[in-house]
């Protein structure tokens, strides 16, 4: 096959996916290696015909000399070595001939497993690029044991930026391109280089890697693989059917002007903690506005009914949260941090939010696809926010819960207002205490030893508290946190 270049960013047309050969106004591009026969006046005659690829090194260089070397094994380095002059002074003609018959010129290194850098060296050698030539690296497949790894792939970019001060682009076929692109961040370098997309079928909707690479700037679509004397997806002036054949994302004009693909692809932008809060949006500030509501309820439920929200209780985790209208802090920014705190905890202890509750202690579903992709944060933190609004109305569901008061003090009315007077004091001294403890500091008024009711009623699922003592170290900082910025 053959190596090489391009891709979305350097190229300002929209893709075409289906059949786009068929476009009369898109450029073609021909590669070739040294036993394709070439009739350069037929070919010339096509002006869709833009540039010329051709191959130039395979691997390492042959031995340079066959000392001490003798029958079979002295003929075949002898060779090999012919072999190579050859096609070196086949590759400088033909480059002679298509720059002056006024087409572009590029050259493509086969990458062999091992030694990565000696070949980038042996690459520039042989071919000796100018700096108006577009220069690729071939891996034909994700497979280390016949071709160059991707990881020797990286090191050969590299090396050819210290040579050349410039990145070859990236020819490959469409599984390992999808590999890489779904790996960018084991690959970060041949993620970013220029794609030359090898796919040998007439549609590529749904196939080709968008997302990463939005779009190809070359693609080939017919070789040997394809064409053949009684079909062929296009067959090419001056040219047997075995010639590889690739369509541009441009026209001829398009694609004189983006040769020689030098440059990467410009990685996603990843937002800052400010840009982040912002692009949350509307779906988020509407859900921290109504977990804002269920703790405005909680600690003031009439007047949260009425519309006329007070300041939450002093010295409760309460406080930290606000009702939004008149919290010191932006909750908002306090739960994003939480939701950054319980995703690098990676489970191993119960997060922050949920454990203020006996109930399960679950994490919010993570999105599918793992990788960073636009939004996938945020979406992680409305999640969070949600599972704290549940947990707010947990915490409502104690607060009317009359059956959870322990002794005489239930003796009343279910609705009578001093019966929740008396739990909501209970709740408040058990959270001082807990914080107190967090602190490092004796509480106020220790909470005394629970009845047996109490114990039971505890040990339901939907009532029980989680003490903050029994914080790790990062959670104890979180509250710590809180409790500074309230």
């Amino acid at each position: 096959m053959a190596a090489g270049a391009v891709m979305a960013g350097a190229v300002p047309a929209k893709a075409e996916w289906d059949r786009p050969w068929r476009n009369e106004d898109l450029a073609l591009v021909i590669d070739a290696y040294e036993f394709n026969p070439i009739n350069w006046k037929e070919l010339t005659s096509n002006k869709r015909i833009a540039a010329f690829i051709n191959k130039a090194s395979d691997g390492l260089a042959p031995s340079w000399t066959c000392r001490g070397l003798s029958g079979d094994e002295e003929k075949l380095c002898k060779n090999r070595w012919w072999k190579y002059s050859v096609t070196q002074e086949l590759y400088m003609t033909r480059r002679e001939m298509a720059k002056t018959l006024g087409l572009k010129w590029g050259a493509y290194h086969l990458g062999r497993p091992g030694n990565p850098r000696e070949q980038a060296d042996h690459f520039v050698d042989f071919a000796k690029p100018e700096p108006d030539e577009l220069i690729a690296l071939d891996i034909e497949d994700n497979d280390p044991t016949q071709w160059m790894s991707l990881a020797e792939a990286e090191e050969f970019a590299r090396q050819i930026k210290i040579r050349l001060d410039r990145y070859p682009v990236l020819y490959t076929n469409g599984s390992t391109a999808a590999y890489i692109a779904q790996n960018r961040e084991t690959y970060p370098l041949l993620s970013r280089m220029q794609l030359w997309y090898a796919r040998y079928r007439d549609d590529l909707t749904g196939v080709f890697p968008e997302g990463h690479w939005d779009k190809y700037a070359l693609w080939q679509f017919s070789s040997m693989h394809n064409c053949n004397k009684r079909s062929c997806p296009y067959r090419v002036p001056g040219a047997k059917d075995d010639i590889d054949v690739n369509v541009a994302a441009v026209d001829v004009e398009g694609l004189r002007k983006a040769w020689p693909f030098n440059g990467l692809v410009e990685p996603e932008t990843v937002p800052d903690a400010g840009a982040l809060i912002a692009e949350v949006g509307a779906k988020t500030k509407d859900a921290v506005a109504e977990a804002a509501t269920e703790v405005a309820s909680l600690v003031k439920p009439k007047e949260a009914e009425a519309g006329e929200v007070e300041p939450t209780v002093p010295g409760t985790l309460a406080a930290a949260y606000g009702p939004a209208t008149h919290a010191p802090v932006d909750p908002l920014k306090l739960l994003t941090e939480t939701a950054l705190q319980e995703q690098r905890a990676k489970a191993t202890h119960p997060p922050v939010l949920s454990a203020l509750t006996q109930g399960a202690k679950t994490e919010p579903t993570p999105p599918a696809d793992r990788h960073p992709v636009p939004g996938s944060f945020a979406a992680q933190v409305i999640a969070t926010i949600g599972q704290l609004r549940e947990e707010m109305k947990a915490v409502r569901a104690i607060l009317n819960d009359v059956d959870a008061l322990p002794g005489e003090a239930l003796a009343t009315t279910p609705q009578s207002p001093a019966k929740a007077e008396v739990l909501r004091s209970r709740i408040l001294e058990m959270m001082k205490a807990a914080e107190a403890a967090v602190q490092d500091a004796p509480a106020e008024k220790p909470v005394g030893s629970p009845s047996a009711e109490e114990r039971a009623e505890l040990q339901k699922p939907r009532g029980g508290w989680t003490l903050l003592s029994s914080y790790t170290p990062g959670e104890r900082r979180v509250a710590r946190a809180f409790h500074a910025t309230r």
